[in-house]
């Protein structure tokens, strides 16, 4: 009897000790499922403000670009603005010449439109366009390359009979007039800024210099900035330095409308080693500008297209794209992707698409011209018919012709 309570005792002790046991195993069971809860709260927590965080910063950025592009856009107006009014005050200059007139200025270029990136001063680009003065007609021959835009065009300078209008133009007709009455009658065009019988760009670029800085003079903005002119060969440079410490630069270049369309025969510097100063390459840059003021009047408030642009040329530094070609690229999505799908929400798939539309044309060795020979191209940007129904040229050349530019570009 004796056996079976100390049996009996022993196994209520294995009871009790299995019981607490099992009990402080389930207390630690219990405090550890709460510490891993706990845990993994914070953890979520810490991640939800870091996405937080990475939210607004790249809504920030984003901000920050738009403001960026906005700055610069009201900016390039503002000098626009300027340039024109310089404009209106040379066309009372030149009206009892017989000088080129200029007629109308317009902003092109990467800076201007948003995307440039910031290497060393900003400077804005214009055109301006020249319409011949009195008794003159400017006949515009077009090179004989075939390969569009023509780089070899020239502006040749015809004298017209204005016999009958000699009041109303106050003017001498110079076909008709004798040389003797001609000497009382100011030079014409082809005796001051032609070489031969064709416009010389070099000439015009140094009379337009010296006519804006006199034009300068009656601006009222002049006593309060100072406006330096600096003469290229083809173009003009005016340095604009206001009261504060900024220094504005604005190159201009000169061109004449090819009939009634967006393309103009301009003094922009070419390619070639040497351009004779009678050569007036075609150019697309207003029929380009009026391509994005297109794209940003369908577009929303938020399309972030540019912004796609500039990070790309800030990805691709050192990989020898020209801008012309990443412009180029985008222009060709712009027309691919609806403008709706460029907000800052499709941020990433439009990077993904510039890419890869970059790389395959890198690896078929072509990118396509956009302007020539694509259908795509909204009718409102007026082209020459040859624009329209030539084979576009391949602005991928220099890669197919050269096997370590390629190799590079892919890699």
């Amino acid at each position: 009897m004796g056996v079976l309570c100390v049996f009996g005792l022993l196994f209520w002790l294995i009871w009790k000790i299995k019981k607490k046991f099992r009990e402080d195993q389930d207390n630690s069971d219990e405090e550890s499922c709460s510490r891993e809860e706990e845990q993994e709260q914070e953890e979520q927590q810490e991640q939800e403000a870091e996405e937080q965080e990475e939210k607004e910063v790249k809504v920030q950025d984003e901000q920050n670009d738009s403001v960026e592009v906005e700055e610069e856009e009201e900016l390039g107006d503002s000098l626009l603005y300027l340039v024109n009014i310089l404009i209106d005050i040379a066309q009372n200059v030149v009206l009892d010449t017989f000088f080129p007139v200029p007629e109308q200025s317009f902003v092109v270029g990467s800076t201007y439109e948003g995307w440039g990136l910031p290497v060393g001063e900003t400077v804005f680009r214009s055109l301006v366009s020249l319409k011949p003065p009195r008794g003159h007609i400017f006949h515009l021959e077009l090179g004989t390359t075939r390969e569009l835009p023509i780089q070899n065009s020239r502006i040749r300078v015809e004298l017209k009979c204005t016999c009958g209008q000699e009041q109303d133009l106050k003017m001498l007709c110079f076909l008709h007039t004798s040389a003797d009455e001609l000497r009382n009658q100011q030079p014409s065009l082809l005796d001051t800024l032609c070489s031969g019988p064709y416009l010389d760009v070099e000439k015009t670029a140094r009379w337009f210099g010296a006519v804006f800085r006199n034009a300068w003079k009656c601006v009222p903005l002049s006593a309060a900035c100072r406006l330096n002119a600096v003469h290229f060969k083809r173009s003009c440079r005016f340095q604009l330095t206001p009261m504060i410490q900024r220094t504005f630069l604005i190159d201009v270049m000169f061109g004449v409308q090819q009939a009634n369309t967006d393309i103009f025969l301009s003094s922009q510097e070419t390619e070639a080693a040497y351009t004779p100063s009678t050569a007036w390459p075609q150019t697309c840059a207003v029929a380009e500008a009026k391509f994005f003021k297109h794209v940003a009047a369908h577009a929303g408030e938020d399309s972030f297209h540019l912004g796609c642009l500039k990070v790309c040329a800030y990805i691709l530094v050192g990989y020898n794209f020209s801008p012309y070609e990443l412009k180029t690229v985008l222009m060709h999505l712009l027309t691919a992707i609806p403008v709706e799908c460029w907000s800052q929400s499709y941020f990433v798939q439009r990077m993904e698409d510039i890419l890869h539309y970059l790389r395959c044309c890198v690896e078929e060795k072509r990118l396509d011209h956009f302007l020539i020979g694509n259908k795509a191209v909204p009718a409102e940007i007026i082209l020459p018919w040859e624009f329209r129904v030539s084979v576009p040229p391949n602005l991928f050349q220099r890669v197919a012709r050269d096997p370590d530019r390629h190799e590079q570009a892919l890699y």
